[in-house]
């Protein structure tokens, strides 16, 4: 799994081992998708003298509550007659006990920050299941299941994580991350943001272009062209490329963004529209790039 690292620094994305974009449509199952290799790679930056560990948890395929985070940081899941069951969010329906006998401490001096910029808390309605299921392909039948399974097992095991702003972030890896590896969550925007000196690059930008999939009510919670749009001085304009527009959209200007466009040119199957994404963004750029030539006439 690739990482960036500096110095003692580094950092990962977690969708580069279980991004959506890796799993055909057809064949997601967030409750079989297993994680723990995260915790395995932390184990080896820590071996190697990482002292600060980013996470980026945004675009997961999963939906494990974190019990993959933990199986990799030497946690184990057992049901009632004693077998040991595997670290997917499957095994969360059959969980009745944890061993710590091997689990791994994180080191004094390590810190590990969660990136992530949705404010959703591990369970309930505006939690990780009911908020991000459907879209990694868990049947809406399901939700109140999968969200009580989560909801027992750290009330069992870590309840002030149920408290935690964000720990619903990356299907509960960020709920994992804060109970079983003392991480911390931070806004993964403005995080990056520092890290690239956005501030003084774009103090004398002439335009910023920010992009999403989907812009819709999701948008608003702390993803990442919302952040970046925030973080815009007031002066230059901001516009959205977006794959699709939700009908609920609020009036332009809203966050510092002027205008919003869909690459989408005709209705079409979701596959034939993401074999041609970059066709589509290719032209609606283009006609952007032709009205603001039009502007300077």
């Amino acid at each position: 799994m690739r990482y960036f690292q500096k110095g003692e620094l580094a950092l990962f994305e977690v969708a580069d081992l279980v991004g959506l974009g890796k799993i055909p449509l057809e064949k997601r199952n967030p409750l079989q998708i297993q994680t723990c290799g995260i915790g395995e790679l932390i184990l080896h930056l820590i071996s190697k003298g990482i002292k600060d560990i980013y996470i980026g948890v945004g675009g997961t395929a999963s939906n494990d509550g974190g019990l993959g985070i933990a199986a990799g940081l030497g946690y184990q899941f057992y049901d009632r007659d004693g077998n040991v069951l595997p670290a997917s969010g499957q095994s969360l329906l059959n969980l009745a006990s944890v061993s710590t006998e091997n689990r791994y401490k994180i080191p004094e001096g390590v810190q590990i920050h969660i990136l992530a910029d949705v404010v959703s808390p591990l369970c309930g309605h505006q939690g990780a299941t009911y908020t991000f299921g459907n879209q990694k392909g868990l049947h809406p039948t399901m939700f109140a299941v999968v969200d009580q399974a989560i909801q027992d097992f750290y009330e069992k095991f870590s309840p002030a994580t149920l408290e935690i702003k964000g720990a619903g972030a990356g299907g509960g890896l960020a709920g994992g991350l804060c109970a079983f590896a003392q991480a911390s969550i931070v806004s993964g925007i403005d995080t990056c943001l520092d890290l690239i000196n956005f501030d003084k690059k774009v103090s004398d930008a002439d335009l910023v272009v920010v992009g999403e999939g989907r812009l819709d009510s999701q948008s608003f919670a702390g993803k990442a062209p919302i952040g970046v749009a925030k973080r815009t001085p007031v002066g230059v304009p901001v516009i959205a490329i977006c794959g699709s527009l939700a009908e609920d959209l609020p009036p332009l200007p809203f966050e510092n963004i002027q205008a919003v466009f869909s690459i989408l040119e005709k209705s079409e199957p979701l596959e034939d529209s993401l074999k041609n994404a970059s066709l589509y963004l290719e032209r609606t750029a283009a006609n952007i790039g032709h009205l603001l030539n039009m502007c300077k006439i």
